[in-house]
């Protein structure tokens, strides 16, 4: 019995030229959202970058001056994330025509990975819907990049109460500097524990459902992130009801 993924024809020469074409404008969309995702991570490190060599530059600096780029990056991880989430709808069109036109073109004994394909990217060109959430999308951005930017915050932080105005390996010490205006130090080191386990979190709970294939002597690039399941979900369904 034939596979049934194979009896699928490649489209009408018309609907082929039509796809090409989308291809182009959708590879345009991504390039263009992957320069503005590229332009945050860049304005998120100049600014932490600034501002720990500004206050590192004197001993009377106060530490509290490095945590003042806390929200500027969060607010920078923010933008980037609903960036990410516009990205990642271009690029799940590319993934779909890819693997059921162009390598179905090349390879016509091949199966297609999806059946329906043609009208899950018509209806998705109608009405198109982010393929990650918001959580998700800032999870993935946190575990790509700006996990170390905070990291690189807090650890700059920590070492600007240790040496400055002095060493010092005294506990008292360390809070004392580490306190701003009312808040006490103990407030502080918890807050910034807290903020930093939040953010683990996030990391890790909204990309736990990353697919990691790598195969036996095959080095295989597997699906970057959650959110491609929506190509598959015909067949899903189909196989349920049989």
């Amino acid at each position: 019995m034939k596979d049934k993924n194979k009896v699928n024809h490649l489209p009408t020469q018309k609907v082929a030229d039509t796809l090409i074409h989308l291809y182009r404008g959708e590879m345009q969309r991504v390039n263009t959202w992957r320069n503005r995702l590229d332009a945050t991570p860049h304005w998120a490190i100049l600014l932490v970058t600034g501002v720990i060599s500004w206050t590192f530059s004197s001993p009377e600096r106060s530490s509290s001056l490095i945590l003042i780029a806390i929200p500027f990056v969060l607010a920078f991880l923010i933008l980037e994330a609903d960036r990410y989430q516009m990205h990642e709808i271009w690029r799940s069109r590319l993934r779909l025509i890819e693997e059921n036109f162009f390598a179905r073109a090349l390879d016509q004994d091949s199966s297609l990975p999806q059946k329906e394909w043609t009208k899950i990217l018509a209806q998705d060109l109608k009405v198109p819907k982010h393929k990650i959430s918001f959580l998700q999308a800032v999870g993935i951005r946190l575990r790509r990049i700006y996990i170390w930017v905070f990291l690189a915050i807090f650890l700059s932080w920590i070492f600007k109460v240790s040496v400055h105005p002095y060493n010092t390996d005294q506990v008292e010490v360390l809070l004392k500097r580490a306190q701003i205006g009312v808040f006490s130090g103990e407030i502080i080191f918890v807050s910034i524990l807290l903020f930093t386990i939040i953010l683990m979190g996030l990391m890790f709970f909204e990309t736990k459902k990353r697919k990691k294939k790598i195969k036996k002597k095959k080095l295989e690039i597997p699906e970057e992130e959650p959110g491609y399941n929506w190509r598959r979900e015909n067949n899903h369904e189909e196989e349920k009801r049989e």
